[in-house]
């Protein structure tokens, strides 16, 4: 199992909106403004290719029919089952199920056959998204043309081992760090010192920073002019995308891990992994 750190269950349902996000950034966002946020980070259309047309499945035929595969869909609760020679959508405890046609509106394709399913898991493509990595307030690290997107938690020690393992492929890739507060309040005054140094001239003393997750030289105070949208798009683009755990990283391919790679090289090549030990941290709780 890679290493991780645990990122609190944040945002759920509506209720739970407004008050991490007042704890975490210190701004008072309410629910509307967590969706123009979101909608405001995607510029995609509904559009897909064209998918088969739906076919009516009777629950009687659903009870005796054979199951002939299955898919669990990056979905909470929902999983692609193929059964009878028809293929349709089914809760997880098999009393629901959804007959039509589902839309992975990031990848604009359409989901109509078990093999898609492996298609679009575990695989974010930013390019179809056309989400701006840049809105996030990334720290910015090497000088390749392929770029990579880590998520990251400025005191999470797996995250450090990920950007230490950076150094060494620096002019192949551009990695961009989000940072994301995971371990409590020390960590949402870190990121919200970080972003504030990232708008001014101090780009290059908050990459250094964080890359050595040294912080005994940013500022006492924050910048009470700092502009804090960068920040809550970053922690509202971490929920949009699922993300539990840091660090989170996207390959230049689309590609997902959740985790540190064992060998970041060889992951952002494609290469099989090889095992070995980590460990996961319990649950981290951010308390207000």
């Amino acid at each position: 199992m890679p290493e991780i750190v645990i990122l609190p269950d944040s945002i759920g349902a509506e209720p739970r909106y407004r008050e991490p996000i007042v704890n975490i950034l210190g701004t008072r966002m309410k629910p509307h403004r967590f969706f123009a946020i979101l909608l405001g980070l995607l510029s995609v259309g509904v559009h897909a290719e064209p998918a088969p047309p739906v076919t009516s499945v009777q629950p009687d035929a659903l009870i005796n029919a054979k199951i002939e595969g299955m898919k669990a869909l990056p979905i909470t609760g929902l999983q692609m089952v193929k059964a009878g020679g028809k293929t349709f959508f089914m809760s997880n405890n098999g009393r629901f199920v959804l007959n039509g046609t589902l839309l992975d509106v990031w990848n604009r394709v359409a989901v109509s056959e078990l093999e898609d399913v492996d298609k679009i898991a575990n695989r974010i493509d930013l390019a179809k998204m056309k989400l701006k990595i840049d809105d996030l307030g990334p720290v910015t690290f090497g000088t390749g043309k392929a770029q990579a997107v880590v998520f990251v938690d400025p005191r999470c020690p797996y995250c450090g081992k990920v950007q230490k393992q950076m150094e060494a492929l620096k002019d192949r890739f551009t990695f961009k760090l989000v940072s994301v507060p995971v371990l409590g309040p020390e960590s949402q005054n870190l990121v919200m010192k970080l972003g504030c140094m990232l708008q001014m001239t101090a780009k290059d003393k908050a990459r250094d920073a964080l890359m050595h997750q040294a912080y005994d030289s940013l500022p006492a105070e924050i910048d009470a002019h700092c502009d804090r949208e960068p920040m809550q798009r970053a922690l509202v683009t971490a929920h949009l995308f699922g993300i539990e755990a840091v660090p989170f990283l996207i390959a230049p391919d689309g590609r997902t891990f959740k985790g540190a790679p064992e060998n970041l090289a060889d992951w952002l090549d494609d290469k099989p992994a090889l095992t070995g030990s980590a460990t996961v941290l319990p649950k981290a709780e951010i308390k207000p």
